[in-house]
This record gives C-alpha cells, structure tokens and sequence, in this order.
C-alpha cells in the first residue's frame, strides 16, 4: 500500500500565496504570469458546495512545471513523481475555516482509448495533514487568501499525461493537453529532432577537492567581480547567484568554460578534471550554504532567443563532487560541485542566460 503521507503542514507553492487570483478571478495568462507556469499545465475548477465556491486548482508534475514559482520545499516534494502520471490538487476556498466537504473520490480521470481512472484512497499522496478528509489550513499567505489544502494523485499506467486527456469533479471538467517539451534538432540533413541525450556521455577524474578558496565562498562579499578576482578569470566568465530562502542561503558560482579558464588560479587537479569541457558549450556550477540548502541540479535550464531549453538527461552533467546530479541539498560549510553541458540547440558564443528555478545570470561572451 502507498505511503500515502509526505509531511505535516501547508507545504505551499509560492504560487499560491495569489491562490485567489489562479481560483476564483484570473484568466489563464494572469495566472501564468503569476505562478510561471505554461499555460498547458494547469486548469481551475469552480464547484458550488452547500452555497460556497470551492476552487480547484490542478497542475501536471512534470519538468517544465518545476521551473515556475515552486518553493524549493515543493520542488523537493514533487520531483519524484515526475514522469509518473501525476497530478498536484490544491483545493481552495475565499473564508479560514478547518475543514471542508471536499472528496478526493470524487475525481474522474478520462482519456481516448483507456477505462476511466476513478481513484481511491491509495492513488492519493498527501501533503497538507489531512487531506483526504477534507482538513483545510489558512493560506500561509493570511486570511485574506482563504484555506485550503494539498495532495497528489498518482496515475502512473492508467493515463498518460503526455496525450489529451480531462479532469472532473463535481459536474466540472477541465481538459489537458500537454505540449511537448522542446527537443533541439539533431545535427542531420534531415532536419530529424533528436531523440538522443543533448550531449553524448563524457566521463571525468573527479578532482581531489573543487577549491582551496572554500572560507572565502562562504564569508564575505559574493559578486562576479568578487569570485573573478579570486581566481583570475576574466570577468565575463564568471556569474554569481545568492539565493535567500526563508532561513537558509543557497550561493551559486558559475563558470563558462572557455580557453582563458586554463589560466585560472584552480587547483592542477580540478583543470585537469575540466579540461575535456573547456571550449564544449559548459557552464562550471558550485554550490555553497554557509547554513545548509536545498539544493538540485535538475533545477537548471538556458533560455536563449526566447527558447528554454530544459535537462532530461544525466549525460546534460558532470560530477565534480561525489553525488552532484542527485543532489537535494548542500550541507552548510561545504561546496556541491559539477558541469551543466549545454544543449545543442544552444550557441554558447551568443548570449544566453542560465535560469535556476526562478532567478537567472547573463552570459554575453563573445
């Protein structure tokens, strides 16, 4: 039987703090352009219970979902259910109250070709304690944002989230169809997309240690200027990230690797371990928390042109420290490290922006 309880609490999706806007009163381009999601991803229902409007605002769990406004509590939780048919339901009402007639079993999923999934207790996972009981919580956001609560429905085999398929529940539907990711041409006279890893497997020695320069990561000021000075790269190189999360500060180090970084002031073994990247289309990524942090490599993605291009792939990175492409967190004082390859689509000569969750750098090397 599925475990079907992840955690106490309203975990919440930043998202939501405009929970009233994506239920009761947006259109959907407001309500992607508040929560950052495709359009593609999500639907609203709006049920009258006992004279009262519950809305019901659903999303698809895939990768591109986890590159809009998800807490990095959230995109911990949801992460690995990617791939597996699932659905993330938050029901919601205006008015603070402790619990709602809301029935999980009440859903009907429907598609071309396949029975009606009707779920039942055990194709719900629950994230706010409480969920299948119908348990609400005050939006952490305040009153004024009403109460809600949250819970996943895993499908897994019986609906296949990458063809059209409709949600009901209570005399309401709403209908997804889920566009493909983009996928960069493969380098072939056909103009055939490629169906291959965006770059082909490369192995690397793993260095002894990413930096003897740790302390000076941890303390102090930490801008490009800052970090480029330290380890003598040319400043159009190096972009820096300091990301504040309730209580914890997660800073992200990058490195576009080109020919001047050979000169860098790097330990002989961790040049050693970059050199087959240098000049490849590749960005160098440390991770650092003086107070520890959630922390995923899965989180990246290039946007160039007005493309993203998302990672699907372990061959899209490399290890520079043990366990870097399964990473959830980085340990205060210590430093996560490895290389983003990018796409193929992607002209690292042209400028391109690297995107981490939310927040993003520039890179502008020519």
């Amino acid at each position: 039987m599925r475990k079907n309880r992840l955690g106490r609490g309203y975990v919440l999706v930043v998202m939501l703090l405009l929970v009233q806007l994506a239920v009761f009163a947006g259109t959907p381009e407001q309500v992607a352009s508040k929560t950052g999601l495709d359009q593609d991803l999500f639907a609203t229902l709006n049920v009258q219970v006992n004279g009262a409007k519950l809305g019901v605002f659903i999303v698809a769990v895939t990768e591109r979902a986890l590159h809009s406004k998800v807490s990095a509590k959230l995109m911990e939780t949801l992460r690995p259910y990617v791939g597996r048919n699932v659905l993330y339901v938050n029901p919601t009402v205006e008015d603070v109250v402790s619990s709602f007639p809301f029935d999980p079993g009440g859903f009907r999923v429907s598609q071309d070709g396949v029975p009606d999934f009707v779920p039942i207790p055990a194709d719900w996972v629950e994230i706010s304690d409480g969920f299948l009981s119908g348990k609400f919580v005050m939006n952490p956001g305040g009153a004024s944002y009403g109460s809600g609560s949250e819970g996943l429905l895993i499908m897994d085999g019986h609906i296949d989230i990458t063809k059209p398929f409709t949600v009901s529940y209570a005399g309401q539907s709403a209908t997804f169809a889920i566009k493909k990711a983009y996928v960069p041409p493969a380098p072939s006279t056909t103009g055939a997309l490629a169906s291959s890893p965006a770059q082909p497997p490369v192995d690397v020695p793993l260095p002894a240690q990413v930096t003897d320069l740790q302390d000076a990561l941890m303390t102090g000021e930490f801008t490009a200027e800052r970090m480029a000075s330290l380890f003598s790269l040319p400043q159009e190189l190096v972009q820096t990230l300091d990301i504040t999360m309730r209580s914890s500060e997660l800073r992200l180090l990058l490195v576009l690797l080109r020919d001047p970084v050979r000169d860098a002031s790097f330990s002989n073994d961790l040049l050693t371990s970059i050199n087959p990247l240098i000049g490849t289309g590749a960005v160098m990524v440390w991770a650092i928390s003086p107070t520890g942090s959630a922390f995923t490599p899965w989180s990246f993605f290039i946007q160039q042109n007005g493309t993203n291009y998302v990672f699907f792939s372990d061959a899209s990175f490399v290890e520079l420290t043990p366990g870097f492409l399964r990473a959830k967190e980085v340990p205060a004082g210590q430093v996560v490290a490895g290389v983003i390859r990018l796409q193929k689509g992607v002209d690292s000569s042209v400028e391109f922006k690297v995107f981490y969750g939310t927040n993003s750098v520039t890179f502008n090397a020519q």
